[in-house]
């Protein structure tokens, strides 16, 4: 699936790359960014520059809490549109709800969606569509750094988010992140980038509402076409998994939630969500495979009930 970005991401790596003395036309060239597109403040670009700037800051300071050092210095606003349409909002809570149909004004390449909920907190689950390896990494590094960094500047309040769980491994220091993240739990090599924040933070007023602006702004982001849809639903994803996994042994669950990046249970949540189960699935995938090998006159190997 072709994903874009917001010319202004990759600015924002430059802007940063200069600050720590790079040349950023040198480091654009590298990454085979046009010098003209970087001249067009409303130009859409590729969404594989992006990781990979962050790749070759990281790479020409040889610092690998470069990423989140520069994010930390982000100020209201870099980002246009989706700035001011989270900051215009009346809460935080308000605001954080403005990304899931707006975020595509920044970067169709994102995705922030609810996931797990208790009474005191609340979860928010980082997809990414185009993206792997250590740009990946530093991606979503940027991505939950200036999320946190905003709602502080939103509400003039220290917010620390309760827990921070990152696909990547675990780095040597911790120092960038305690910096960043406050007093949040960190948690790596999990199955999914997520971001943990309380409830109670919801509520908080921003300092920077207006009701009258929003309401402009808004309409203006309505007009934007939306996002496009993550590459295949549920269904279509667990599906895939399965017809790999059921070349071996039989699958288990927490295997295919693996292979998917999240947790069982959040599969299973969404597989509800989509009108279906995980037996259900299983068993459709039984009959593909059954089938395919029938048509290919040769027997399928015996496989245990799960």
């Amino acid at each position: 699936m072709h994903t874009s970005d917001s010319v202004l991401l990759p600015r924002f790596v430059l802007s940063r790359a200069a600050s720590a003395g790079l040349d950023p036309t040198r480091l654009a060239r590298a990454a085979g960014i046009p010098g003209w597109l970087l001249a067009d403040g409303d130009a859409r670009v590729s969404s594989d520059y992006f990781p990979r700037l962050w790749e070759l800051f990281e790479h020409e300071l040889d610092d690998p809490e470069a990423t989140l050092r520069a994010t930390g210095s982000y100020r209201l606003g870099e980002f246009g549109l989706i700035d001011y349409l989270i900051s215009t909002a009346d809460t935080v809570g308000a605001g954080l709800a403005v990304l899931g149909p707006f975020v595509g004004s920044i970067s169709t390449n994102f995705r922030l969606e609810p996931g797990e909920q208790t009474e005191t907190e609340s979860t928010f689950d980082v997809y990414t569509v185009n993206m792997d390896g250590r740009g990946r990494d530093l991606s979503v590094q940027m991505a939950l750094t200036s999320l946190v960094s905003r709602m502080r500047q939103m509400t003039g309040q220290p917010m620390d988010p309760v827990r921070v769980e990152l696909r990547e491994r675990a780095p040597r220091r911790l120092d960038a992140f305690t910096e960043q993240f406050g007093t949040a739990r960190l948690d790596f090599g999990a199955t999914l980038d997520r971001i943990t924040f309380r409830n109670a933070d919801f509520e908080r007023t921003q300092i920077t509402a207006d009701p009258l602006l929003a309401a402009v702004l808004r309409r203006h982001a309505a007009t934007m076409p939306p996002p496009p849809p993550r590459a295949t639903e549920w269904p279509d994803r667990v599906a895939a998994a399965l017809a790999e996994a059921l070349d071996g042994t039989d699958p288990l669950l927490d295997q295919v939630a693996r292979r998917l990046y999240t947790s069982p249970r959040t599969l299973q949540r969404r597989l509800a969500e989509s009108g279906t189960t995980w037996r259900l699935e299983v068993e459709r995938a039984r009959k593909r495979h059954l089938e395919e090998f029938r048509s290919a006159g040769t027997h399928p190997p015996a496989h245990d009930a799960l």
